[in-house]
């Protein structure tokens, strides 16, 4: 794994910190949305998917989250 590899798993890790961190605060500007965040900062969001997939340009090294109230259940 090259260096410049290694920043970007790094930068998304940062920002799922971030997520973590501010999850409070986004639930307030963003619920029922996904967003899309890259440095620290919500550079998108929409309550479709595939909407704030379109507004993306590098949604590969993008955090993508569904921001709600309630809590996500799980299907195993």
């Amino acid at each position: 794994m090259g260096n410049q590899q290694i920043k970007e798993l790094l930068s998304i890790q940062n920002d799922y910190v971030w997520l973590n961190e501010n999850f409070d605060k986004l639930v307030k500007n963003y619920t029922d949305q996904w967003i899309a965040i890259k440095n620290s900062i919500v550079i998108a969001s929409d309550p479709d998917f595939n909407g704030l997939l379109s507004k993306l340009t590098d949604s590969a090294h993008t955090v993508v989250e569904f921001v709600t109230r309630e809590p996500l259940g799980m299907i195993l």
